[in-house]
Protein backbone atom coordinates (compact mmCIF):
# COMPACT_ATOMS: atom_id res chain seq x y z
CA UNK A 1 0.00 0.00 0.00
CA UNK A 2 2.64 2.66 0.91
CA UNK A 3 4.17 1.65 -2.42
CA UNK A 4 1.01 1.81 -4.29
CA UNK A 5 0.49 5.37 -2.86
CA UNK A 6 4.39 6.45 -3.32
CA UNK A 7 3.50 5.65 -6.99
CA UNK A 8 0.53 7.35 -7.22
CA UNK A 9 2.23 9.99 -6.22
CA UNK A 10 4.13 10.19 -8.68
CA UNK A 11 2.30 8.59 -11.92
CA UNK A 12 -0.45 11.84 -11.00
CA UNK A 13 1.98 15.16 -10.91
CA UNK A 14 4.11 13.22 -13.97
CA UNK A 15 0.70 13.46 -16.33
CA UNK A 16 0.11 17.19 -14.72
CA UNK A 17 -2.37 16.99 -11.47
CA UNK A 18 -1.05 18.12 -8.60
CA UNK A 19 -3.03 19.96 -6.66
CA UNK A 20 -0.69 21.79 -4.27
CA UNK A 21 0.75 23.54 -6.93
CA UNK A 22 -2.42 24.83 -8.56
CA UNK A 23 -2.64 22.22 -11.15
CA UNK A 24 -6.00 20.20 -11.72
CA UNK A 25 -5.91 18.78 -15.29
CA UNK A 26 -4.09 16.30 -16.60
CA UNK A 27 -1.40 16.38 -19.78
CA UNK A 28 1.28 15.26 -21.10
CA UNK A 29 3.35 18.81 -20.15
CA UNK A 30 5.46 17.14 -17.92
CA UNK A 31 6.60 14.44 -20.17
CA UNK A 32 7.37 16.93 -22.82
CA UNK A 33 9.40 19.53 -20.48
CA UNK A 34 11.28 16.17 -19.41
CA UNK A 35 12.71 14.76 -23.02
CA UNK A 36 13.35 18.44 -23.41
CA UNK A 37 16.10 18.28 -20.99
CA UNK A 38 19.67 18.62 -21.88
CA UNK A 39 21.98 15.80 -21.84
CA UNK A 40 18.72 13.43 -21.36
CA UNK A 41 19.52 10.42 -23.41
CA UNK A 42 23.36 10.31 -22.05
CA UNK A 43 22.00 10.18 -18.50
CA UNK A 44 19.57 7.14 -19.48
CA UNK A 45 22.75 5.55 -21.02
CA UNK A 46 24.68 6.30 -18.07
CA UNK A 47 21.54 4.47 -16.24
CA UNK A 48 20.65 1.45 -18.25
CA UNK A 49 24.65 0.86 -19.05
CA UNK A 50 25.66 0.80 -14.89
CA UNK A 51 23.02 -1.20 -14.20
CA UNK A 52 23.50 -4.31 -16.75
CA UNK A 53 27.02 -4.32 -16.26
CA UNK A 54 27.07 -4.28 -12.51
CA UNK A 55 24.87 -7.06 -12.26
CA UNK A 56 26.04 -8.87 -15.62
CA UNK A 57 29.41 -8.89 -13.68
CA UNK A 58 28.99 -9.85 -10.43
CA UNK A 59 26.38 -12.56 -11.05
CA UNK A 60 28.65 -14.19 -13.39
CA UNK A 61 31.50 -13.66 -11.14
CA UNK A 62 29.59 -15.11 -8.05
CA UNK A 63 28.53 -18.47 -10.68
CA UNK A 64 32.27 -18.99 -11.62
CA UNK A 65 33.31 -18.87 -7.76
CA UNK A 66 30.34 -21.11 -7.13
CA UNK A 67 31.12 -23.71 -9.65
CA UNK A 68 35.06 -23.90 -9.37
CA UNK A 69 34.87 -23.64 -5.51
CA UNK A 70 32.16 -24.82 -3.92
CA UNK A 71 33.08 -28.91 -4.95
CA UNK A 72 36.39 -28.07 -3.62
CA UNK A 73 34.66 -27.39 0.05
CA UNK A 74 36.51 -23.20 -0.27
CA UNK A 75 33.68 -21.53 -1.15
CA UNK A 76 32.82 -21.18 2.47
CA UNK A 77 36.19 -19.41 3.31
CA UNK A 78 36.27 -17.09 0.27
CA UNK A 79 32.83 -15.98 1.53
CA UNK A 80 34.10 -15.36 4.89
CA UNK A 81 36.80 -13.32 3.87
CA UNK A 82 34.75 -11.15 1.76
CA UNK A 83 31.39 -10.82 3.69
CA UNK A 84 32.15 -8.31 5.62
CA UNK A 85 31.76 -5.84 3.07
CA UNK A 86 28.03 -6.94 3.20
CA UNK A 87 27.80 -5.02 6.70
CA UNK A 88 29.65 -1.74 4.72
CA UNK A 89 27.18 0.25 3.81
CA UNK A 90 27.18 1.29 -0.05
CA UNK A 91 28.05 5.15 0.26
CA UNK A 92 31.25 3.97 2.38
CA UNK A 93 32.42 1.42 -0.46
CA UNK A 94 31.93 4.84 -3.10
CA UNK A 95 34.70 6.81 -0.06
CA UNK A 96 36.90 4.20 -0.40
CA UNK A 97 37.15 4.56 -3.91
CA UNK A 98 37.16 8.16 -4.02
CA UNK A 99 39.93 7.58 -1.55
CA UNK A 100 41.75 5.48 -3.42
CA UNK A 101 41.45 6.11 -7.01
CA UNK A 102 41.40 10.28 -7.38
CA UNK A 103 44.17 11.76 -8.60
CA UNK A 104 45.75 12.74 -5.25
CA UNK A 105 44.34 9.20 -3.87
CA UNK A 106 46.38 6.51 -1.85
CA UNK A 107 47.39 4.16 -5.55
CA UNK A 108 48.49 7.10 -7.16
CA UNK A 109 50.64 8.24 -3.94
CA UNK A 110 51.74 4.65 -3.14
CA UNK A 111 53.34 4.80 -6.48
CA UNK A 112 54.70 8.37 -6.71
CA UNK A 113 56.97 10.07 -7.24
CA UNK A 114 59.80 6.94 -7.41
CA UNK A 115 57.46 5.71 -10.47
CA UNK A 116 55.19 7.63 -11.67
CA UNK A 117 57.31 10.94 -11.35
CA UNK A 118 54.79 12.84 -10.04
CA UNK A 119 55.46 15.83 -7.17
CA UNK A 120 51.74 17.18 -7.76
CA UNK A 121 48.64 14.99 -8.21
CA UNK A 122 47.90 14.33 -12.03
CA UNK A 123 45.06 16.20 -14.03
CA UNK A 124 43.49 13.06 -14.60
CA UNK A 125 39.85 12.05 -14.82
CA UNK A 126 39.92 9.15 -12.77
CA UNK A 127 37.19 9.26 -10.41
CA UNK A 128 34.09 9.89 -11.29
CA UNK A 129 35.06 8.76 -15.40
CA UNK A 130 32.71 9.54 -18.23
CA UNK A 131 31.34 6.32 -18.60
CA UNK A 132 31.45 5.57 -14.80
CA UNK A 133 33.25 2.51 -14.88
CA UNK A 134 34.71 2.91 -11.28
CA UNK A 135 31.23 2.91 -10.54
CA UNK A 136 30.74 -0.36 -11.85
CA UNK A 137 33.40 -1.85 -9.66
CA UNK A 138 31.91 -0.20 -6.72
CA UNK A 139 28.89 -1.62 -7.30
CA UNK A 140 30.41 -5.18 -8.08
CA UNK A 141 32.87 -5.13 -4.46
CA UNK A 142 29.17 -4.66 -2.71
CA UNK A 143 27.22 -6.87 -4.95
CA UNK A 144 28.87 -9.90 -5.48
CA UNK A 145 29.21 -11.17 -1.75
CA UNK A 146 25.39 -10.68 -1.73
CA UNK A 147 24.86 -12.96 -4.64
CA UNK A 148 27.84 -15.01 -3.18
CA UNK A 149 25.49 -15.37 0.09
CA UNK A 150 22.08 -16.15 -1.84
CA UNK A 151 24.09 -18.61 -3.88
CA UNK A 152 24.89 -20.16 -1.21
CA UNK A 153 22.01 -20.47 0.48
CA UNK A 154 20.07 -21.97 -2.81
CA UNK A 155 23.12 -24.86 -3.37
CA UNK A 156 21.87 -25.70 0.40
CA UNK A 157 18.49 -26.69 -1.70
CA UNK A 158 20.27 -28.53 -4.48
CA UNK A 159 21.86 -31.93 -4.29
CA UNK A 160 25.06 -30.69 -5.73
CA UNK A 161 27.67 -33.48 -4.74
CA UNK A 162 24.84 -36.57 -6.62
CA UNK A 163 24.72 -34.40 -9.62
CA UNK A 164 28.23 -33.69 -10.01
CA UNK A 165 29.15 -37.30 -9.45
CA UNK A 166 26.96 -38.23 -11.94
CA UNK A 167 27.92 -35.92 -14.63
CA UNK A 168 31.40 -37.18 -13.75
CA UNK A 169 30.34 -40.80 -14.30
CA UNK A 170 29.42 -39.97 -18.12
CA UNK A 171 32.46 -38.13 -18.99
CA UNK A 172 31.65 -34.96 -17.56
CA UNK A 173 34.40 -32.71 -15.80
CA UNK A 174 33.61 -30.46 -13.06
CA UNK A 175 33.33 -27.03 -14.99
CA UNK A 176 30.96 -29.16 -17.60
CA UNK A 177 28.97 -30.80 -15.08
CA UNK A 178 27.71 -27.78 -13.21
CA UNK A 179 26.85 -25.96 -16.31
CA UNK A 180 25.22 -28.93 -17.40
CA UNK A 181 23.06 -29.79 -13.85
CA UNK A 182 23.90 -27.11 -11.12
CA UNK A 183 23.49 -23.89 -13.17
CA UNK A 184 19.74 -24.49 -14.57
CA UNK A 185 19.07 -25.21 -11.25
CA UNK A 186 21.05 -22.34 -8.99
CA UNK A 187 19.77 -19.27 -11.98
CA UNK A 188 15.98 -20.35 -11.77
CA UNK A 189 16.43 -19.75 -7.51
CA UNK A 190 18.62 -16.42 -8.00
CA UNK A 191 15.90 -14.82 -10.11
CA UNK A 192 14.54 -12.95 -7.38
CA UNK A 193 18.21 -11.89 -6.16
CA UNK A 194 19.53 -10.95 -9.33
CA UNK A 195 16.65 -8.72 -10.21
CA UNK A 196 16.92 -7.15 -6.26
CA UNK A 197 20.65 -5.61 -7.68
CA UNK A 198 19.34 -4.79 -10.83
CA UNK A 199 17.02 -2.22 -9.85
CA UNK A 200 18.96 -0.87 -7.41
CA UNK A 201 22.07 -0.66 -9.74
CA UNK A 202 20.08 1.18 -12.28
CA UNK A 203 18.99 3.53 -9.77
CA UNK A 204 21.67 3.98 -7.18
CA UNK A 205 22.28 7.80 -5.79
CA UNK A 206 24.17 8.15 -3.11
CA UNK A 207 27.40 6.65 -5.19
CA UNK A 208 26.58 7.90 -7.96
CA UNK A 209 26.76 11.00 -6.48
CA UNK A 210 30.41 10.43 -5.89
CA UNK A 211 31.51 8.26 -8.43
CA UNK A 212 29.47 8.92 -11.72
CA UNK A 213 29.98 12.24 -14.12
CA UNK A 214 27.98 15.02 -13.49
CA UNK A 215 27.51 16.51 -16.56
CA UNK A 216 24.81 14.87 -17.12
CA UNK A 217 24.35 12.94 -14.07
CA UNK A 218 22.83 9.23 -14.19
CA UNK A 219 18.98 10.02 -14.47
CA UNK A 220 18.78 8.88 -10.64
CA UNK A 221 20.72 11.69 -9.41
CA UNK A 222 18.91 13.98 -12.22
CA UNK A 223 15.81 13.28 -10.56
CA UNK A 224 16.83 13.89 -6.96
CA UNK A 225 18.47 17.36 -8.35
CA UNK A 226 15.02 17.88 -9.96
CA UNK A 227 12.77 17.36 -6.39
CA UNK A 228 14.87 19.39 -4.29
CA UNK A 229 14.86 22.38 -7.34
CA UNK A 230 13.66 25.76 -5.29
CA UNK A 231 11.58 26.12 -8.89
CA UNK A 232 8.72 24.79 -7.83
CA UNK A 233 8.20 23.62 -11.61
CA UNK A 234 10.59 20.82 -11.51
CA UNK A 235 8.26 19.00 -9.78
CA UNK A 236 6.07 17.92 -12.74
CA UNK A 237 9.78 17.49 -14.47
CA UNK A 238 10.88 14.84 -11.63
CA UNK A 239 7.93 12.98 -11.16
CA UNK A 240 7.87 12.56 -15.11
CA UNK A 241 11.76 11.73 -14.84
CA UNK A 242 10.62 9.05 -11.93
CA UNK A 243 8.39 7.09 -14.56
CA UNK A 244 10.69 6.98 -16.90
CA UNK A 245 13.44 5.72 -14.08
CA UNK A 246 10.60 3.12 -12.82
CA UNK A 247 10.80 2.47 -16.95
CA UNK A 248 14.34 1.73 -17.89
CA UNK A 249 14.31 -0.50 -14.28
CA UNK A 250 11.50 -2.81 -16.18
CA UNK A 251 13.32 -2.95 -19.44
CA UNK A 252 16.46 -3.81 -17.73
CA UNK A 253 15.12 -6.58 -15.66
CA UNK A 254 13.08 -7.70 -19.54
CA UNK A 255 16.63 -7.64 -20.89
CA UNK A 256 18.12 -9.95 -18.17
CA UNK A 257 15.33 -12.50 -18.08
CA UNK A 258 15.24 -12.75 -21.78
CA UNK A 259 19.02 -12.95 -22.03
CA UNK A 260 18.86 -15.55 -18.41
CA UNK A 261 16.51 -17.60 -20.37
CA UNK A 262 18.22 -17.58 -23.70
CA UNK A 263 21.33 -18.81 -21.92
CA UNK A 264 19.47 -21.75 -20.21
CA UNK A 265 18.08 -22.43 -23.70
CA UNK A 266 21.59 -22.71 -25.44
CA UNK A 267 23.09 -24.68 -22.02
CA UNK A 268 19.92 -27.35 -22.61
CA UNK A 269 20.47 -27.10 -26.57
CA UNK A 270 24.00 -28.01 -25.34
CA UNK A 271 23.42 -30.94 -22.96
CA UNK A 272 21.08 -32.49 -25.94
CA UNK A 273 24.09 -31.98 -27.73
CA UNK A 274 26.36 -33.91 -25.01
CA UNK A 275 28.76 -31.33 -25.12
CA UNK A 276 31.81 -32.51 -22.89
CA UNK A 277 34.27 -29.50 -23.45
CA UNK A 278 37.04 -32.15 -22.87
CA UNK A 279 38.82 -31.04 -26.12
CA UNK A 280 39.96 -27.65 -23.99
CA UNK A 281 43.51 -27.87 -22.91
CA UNK A 282 44.03 -28.37 -18.90
CA UNK A 283 46.37 -25.20 -19.16
CA UNK A 284 43.38 -23.06 -20.28
CA UNK A 285 41.41 -24.33 -18.17
CA UNK A 286 43.46 -23.80 -15.57
CA UNK A 287 44.22 -20.00 -16.60
CA UNK A 288 40.54 -19.75 -16.91
CA UNK A 289 39.54 -20.69 -13.33
CA UNK A 290 42.63 -18.30 -11.91
CA UNK A 291 42.35 -15.41 -13.99
CA UNK A 292 38.02 -15.43 -12.87
CA UNK A 293 39.05 -15.85 -9.55
CA UNK A 294 41.42 -12.59 -9.97
CA UNK A 295 38.49 -10.84 -11.71
CA UNK A 296 36.49 -11.51 -9.03
CA UNK A 297 37.99 -10.70 -5.82
CA UNK A 298 40.12 -7.96 -7.62
CA UNK A 299 36.90 -5.28 -7.18
CA UNK A 300 36.87 -6.33 -2.99
CA UNK A 301 40.07 -6.06 -2.41
CA UNK A 302 39.98 -2.58 -3.88
CA UNK A 303 37.68 -1.73 -1.96
CA UNK A 304 39.17 -3.19 1.15
CA UNK A 305 42.18 -0.61 0.60
CA UNK A 306 39.85 1.94 0.12
CA UNK A 307 38.05 1.34 3.43
CA UNK A 308 41.88 1.18 4.58
CA UNK A 309 42.71 4.45 3.27
CA UNK A 310 39.70 6.16 4.72
CA UNK A 311 40.51 4.98 8.39
CA UNK A 312 43.63 6.48 7.55
CA UNK A 313 42.26 9.91 6.83
CA UNK A 314 40.29 9.80 10.01
CA UNK A 315 43.67 9.86 11.85
CA UNK A 316 45.85 11.77 9.62
CA UNK A 317 46.43 15.31 10.90
CA UNK A 318 48.74 16.22 7.93
CA UNK A 319 48.90 14.26 5.00
CA UNK A 320 51.14 16.15 1.86
CA UNK A 321 51.31 14.46 -1.63
CA UNK A 322 52.82 12.51 -2.69
CA UNK A 323 53.55 10.69 0.70
CA UNK A 324 52.45 7.45 1.21
CA UNK A 325 51.35 7.97 4.87
CA UNK A 326 50.10 10.80 6.64
CA UNK A 327 52.99 13.29 7.59
CA UNK A 328 51.79 14.07 11.42
CA UNK A 329 48.98 11.33 13.05
CA UNK A 330 46.65 13.29 15.29
CA UNK A 331 42.84 13.19 16.54
CA UNK A 332 42.37 17.03 15.62
CA UNK A 333 39.95 16.62 13.29
CA UNK A 334 38.06 14.68 15.81
CA UNK A 335 37.20 17.09 18.02
CA UNK A 336 35.30 19.20 15.59
CA UNK A 337 33.97 15.63 14.16
CA UNK A 338 32.27 15.52 17.45
CA UNK A 339 30.45 18.58 16.78
CA UNK A 340 28.94 17.63 13.30
CA UNK A 341 28.92 14.16 13.47
CA UNK A 342 27.78 13.08 16.93
CA UNK A 343 24.41 13.70 16.49
CA UNK A 344 24.42 11.62 13.24
CA UNK A 345 25.87 8.80 14.73
CA UNK A 346 23.44 8.26 17.80
CA UNK A 347 20.17 8.85 15.00
CA UNK A 348 22.06 6.06 13.04
CA UNK A 349 22.51 4.07 16.11
CA UNK A 350 18.74 4.43 17.46
CA UNK A 351 17.35 4.19 13.88
CA UNK A 352 19.26 1.14 13.31
CA UNK A 353 18.36 -0.57 16.33
CA UNK A 354 14.75 0.41 16.77
CA UNK A 355 13.83 -0.36 13.00
CA UNK A 356 15.61 -3.91 13.02
CA UNK A 357 13.89 -4.53 16.00
CA UNK A 358 10.76 -4.02 14.50
CA UNK A 359 11.57 -5.49 11.35
CA UNK A 360 12.73 -8.95 13.25
CA UNK A 361 9.32 -8.68 15.83
CA UNK A 362 6.97 -8.75 12.58
CA UNK A 363 8.78 -11.22 11.07
CA UNK A 364 9.22 -13.70 13.49
CA UNK A 365 5.25 -13.10 13.86
CA UNK A 366 4.52 -13.54 10.02
CA UNK A 367 6.24 -16.44 10.33
CA UNK A 368 4.98 -18.17 13.29
CA UNK A 369 1.53 -17.58 12.70
CA UNK A 370 1.72 -18.57 8.49
CA UNK A 371 -0.35 -20.93 6.45
CA UNK A 372 1.02 -23.74 4.49
CA UNK A 373 -0.65 -21.93 1.02
CA UNK A 374 -2.08 -18.55 1.56
CA UNK A 375 0.87 -16.79 2.63
CA UNK A 376 3.21 -17.78 0.25
CA UNK A 377 1.26 -15.24 -1.70
CA UNK A 378 1.31 -12.48 0.51
CA UNK A 379 5.09 -12.91 0.96
CA UNK A 380 5.90 -11.77 -2.64
CA UNK A 381 4.37 -8.59 -1.94
CA UNK A 382 6.82 -6.96 0.88
CA UNK A 383 9.74 -7.63 -1.91
CA UNK A 384 7.71 -4.82 -3.78
CA UNK A 385 9.89 -2.22 -2.61
CA UNK A 386 12.94 -3.76 -3.39
CA UNK A 387 12.00 -4.46 -7.12
CA UNK A 388 11.06 -0.92 -7.69
CA UNK A 389 13.28 2.21 -8.07
CA UNK A 390 13.10 3.75 -5.03
CA UNK A 391 13.35 7.43 -6.52
CA UNK A 392 10.14 6.49 -8.12
CA UNK A 393 7.74 6.20 -5.32
CA UNK A 394 9.76 7.72 -2.48
CA UNK A 395 8.57 11.26 -3.47
CA UNK A 396 4.94 10.18 -3.55
CA UNK A 397 5.50 9.08 -0.16
CA UNK A 398 6.86 12.17 1.36
CA UNK A 399 3.67 13.72 -0.07
CA UNK A 400 1.49 11.15 2.05
CA UNK A 401 3.35 11.81 5.11
CA UNK A 402 3.21 16.18 4.17
CA UNK A 403 -0.43 15.21 4.08
CA UNK A 404 -0.80 13.58 7.14
CA UNK A 405 1.65 15.82 8.79
CA UNK A 406 4.15 13.35 9.80
CA UNK A 407 7.12 14.29 7.77
CA UNK A 408 10.30 14.70 9.28
CA UNK A 409 9.14 12.88 12.82
CA UNK A 410 11.42 9.92 13.88
CA UNK A 411 8.66 7.31 13.57
CA UNK A 412 7.25 8.51 9.78
CA UNK A 413 11.88 7.90 9.54
CA UNK A 414 11.38 4.31 11.49
CA UNK A 415 8.14 3.26 9.06
CA UNK A 416 9.88 4.02 5.76
CA UNK A 417 13.50 2.43 6.72
CA UNK A 418 11.11 -0.52 7.80
CA UNK A 419 9.63 -1.00 4.36
CA UNK A 420 13.34 -1.53 2.76
CA UNK A 421 14.41 -3.68 6.20
CA UNK A 422 11.62 -6.06 6.12
CA UNK A 423 12.38 -7.81 3.02
CA UNK A 424 16.26 -8.72 3.83
CA UNK A 425 15.48 -9.90 7.35
CA UNK A 426 12.35 -12.17 5.86
CA UNK A 427 15.38 -13.38 3.07
CA UNK A 428 17.81 -14.34 5.93
CA UNK A 429 15.47 -15.50 8.61
CA UNK A 430 12.56 -17.16 7.08
CA UNK A 431 14.47 -19.86 5.07
CA UNK A 432 16.18 -21.60 8.30
CA UNK A 433 13.14 -20.97 10.09
CA UNK A 434 11.10 -22.98 7.56
CA UNK A 435 13.51 -25.55 8.25
CA UNK A 436 13.35 -26.27 11.96
CA UNK A 437 12.35 -29.94 12.74
CA UNK A 438 8.96 -29.55 13.93
CA UNK A 439 9.54 -32.91 16.53
CA UNK A 440 11.07 -30.99 19.04
CA UNK A 441 8.32 -28.97 19.76
CA UNK A 442 5.84 -32.44 19.20
CA UNK A 443 8.10 -33.91 22.56
CA UNK A 444 7.70 -30.32 24.30
CA UNK A 445 3.88 -30.72 23.86
CA UNK A 446 3.89 -33.97 25.57
CA UNK A 447 5.86 -32.97 27.89
CA UNK A 448 2.25 -30.01 28.87
CA UNK A 449 3.97 -27.12 27.78
CA UNK A 450 1.92 -24.69 25.84
CA UNK A 451 1.98 -23.32 22.70
CA UNK A 452 3.96 -19.99 24.02
CA UNK A 453 6.28 -22.15 26.21
CA UNK A 454 7.19 -24.01 23.43
CA UNK A 455 7.52 -21.08 21.05
CA UNK A 456 9.80 -19.06 23.67
CA UNK A 457 11.81 -21.97 25.57
CA UNK A 458 11.56 -24.18 22.27
CA UNK A 459 11.85 -22.92 19.04
CA UNK A 460 12.99 -18.99 19.42
CA UNK A 461 15.28 -20.26 21.81
CA UNK A 462 16.72 -22.65 18.98
CA UNK A 463 16.29 -20.59 16.84
CA UNK A 464 18.80 -17.50 18.26
CA UNK A 465 21.58 -17.33 16.00
CA UNK A 466 19.51 -16.90 12.73
CA UNK A 467 17.34 -14.27 14.65
CA UNK A 468 20.46 -12.40 15.66
CA UNK A 469 22.12 -12.64 12.16
CA UNK A 470 18.25 -11.36 10.29
CA UNK A 471 18.56 -8.40 13.54
CA UNK A 472 22.29 -7.55 12.26
CA UNK A 473 21.51 -7.90 8.52
CA UNK A 474 18.27 -5.42 9.62
CA UNK A 475 20.65 -3.09 11.37
CA UNK A 476 23.65 -3.02 8.56
CA UNK A 477 20.57 -2.03 5.88
CA UNK A 478 19.11 0.24 7.86
CA UNK A 479 22.53 2.11 8.33
CA UNK A 480 23.00 2.46 4.48
CA UNK A 481 19.88 3.61 3.71
CA UNK A 482 20.07 7.24 1.41
CA UNK A 483 16.46 8.23 -0.47
CA UNK A 484 13.93 6.96 2.16
CA UNK A 485 16.01 8.98 4.99
CA UNK A 486 16.11 12.31 2.59
CA UNK A 487 12.15 12.10 2.23
CA UNK A 488 10.45 10.56 5.00
CA UNK A 489 12.72 13.24 7.11
CA UNK A 490 12.17 15.83 4.74
CA UNK A 491 16.06 16.63 5.73
CA UNK A 492 15.55 17.42 9.65
CA UNK A 493 17.09 14.27 10.52
CA UNK A 494 21.15 13.56 9.48
CA UNK A 495 22.01 10.03 9.81
CA UNK A 496 26.05 9.20 8.91
CA UNK A 497 24.94 8.35 5.35
CA UNK A 498 23.69 11.49 4.32
CA UNK A 499 26.65 13.01 6.16
CA UNK A 500 28.58 11.67 4.07
CA UNK A 501 27.15 12.23 0.91
CA UNK A 502 27.10 16.33 2.05
CA UNK A 503 30.66 15.57 3.13
CA UNK A 504 31.90 14.22 -0.07
CA UNK A 505 30.60 17.49 -1.81
CA UNK A 506 33.44 19.36 -1.03
CA UNK A 507 34.25 19.16 3.14
CA UNK A 508 37.56 18.03 4.45
CA UNK A 509 39.14 14.23 3.98
CA UNK A 510 40.04 13.89 7.72
CA UNK A 511 35.99 14.85 8.27
CA UNK A 512 35.07 12.17 5.51
CA UNK A 513 37.34 9.62 6.98
CA UNK A 514 35.87 9.87 10.14
CA UNK A 515 32.41 9.39 8.93
CA UNK A 516 33.60 6.26 6.78
CA UNK A 517 34.98 4.71 10.00
CA UNK A 518 31.51 5.04 11.76
CA UNK A 519 29.52 3.96 9.37
CA UNK A 520 31.76 0.84 9.26
CA UNK A 521 31.92 0.65 12.69
CA UNK A 522 28.43 0.49 13.83
CA UNK A 523 27.21 -2.37 11.52
CA UNK A 524 30.76 -4.44 12.69
CA UNK A 525 29.69 -3.55 16.55
CA UNK A 526 26.61 -5.09 16.00
CA UNK A 527 27.63 -7.99 13.99
CA UNK A 528 29.86 -8.85 16.60
CA UNK A 529 28.04 -8.17 19.36
CA UNK A 530 25.46 -10.24 18.28
CA UNK A 531 27.62 -13.25 17.24
CA UNK A 532 29.34 -12.59 21.02
CA UNK A 533 25.57 -12.94 22.69
CA UNK A 534 25.06 -15.76 20.19
CA UNK A 535 28.23 -18.05 21.52
CA UNK A 536 27.50 -17.52 25.01
CA UNK A 537 23.81 -18.10 24.84
CA UNK A 538 24.56 -21.27 23.37
CA UNK A 539 27.96 -22.08 24.31
CA UNK A 540 26.59 -25.08 27.41
CA UNK A 541 24.94 -27.04 24.12
CA UNK A 542 26.48 -29.26 22.20
CA UNK A 543 24.12 -28.90 19.24
CA UNK A 544 24.96 -25.55 18.63
CA UNK A 545 28.67 -25.27 18.28
CA UNK A 546 29.62 -22.58 16.47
Amino acid sequence: MPVAVGLLGAILPALGWFPPLGEYHFSFQPFVDFFAQPGLRRSLYLSLSVGLLATFLSYWLAMFLLAILYGQGRAGFLFRLISPLLSVPHITIAVGFLFLLQPSGWLSRLFSPWLTGWQRPPNLNIVPDENAFVLVLALIAKELPFLLLMGLSALSQIKVRPLLDTAASLGYGPLAGWMHLVQPQLAARLRLAVLIVMVFSISVVDMAILLAPSTPAPLAVRILTWFRDPDLSYQFIAAAAAVMQLACALLACIIWVGTDKAILFLIARLSAAGQRFSRLPSSFVSALKKGGVILAVWPCAMACFGMLAALIWAFADIWRYPSALPDEWGLNAWKYAYISLGQATLNSLVLGLVTAAICVSLALLWLQTETAKGDKHAERLIYIPLLLPQIAFLFGMQILLIWLGFDGLFLALIWAHSLFVFPYVMLSLAPTWRRFDARYLAIAATLGAGPLRRFLAIKLAMMTLPVLTAFAVGFAVSSALYLPTIFASNGRVMTLTTEAVTLAAGAGRQNLGIASLMQMALPLCVFLICDRVARVRLARFSFFKL
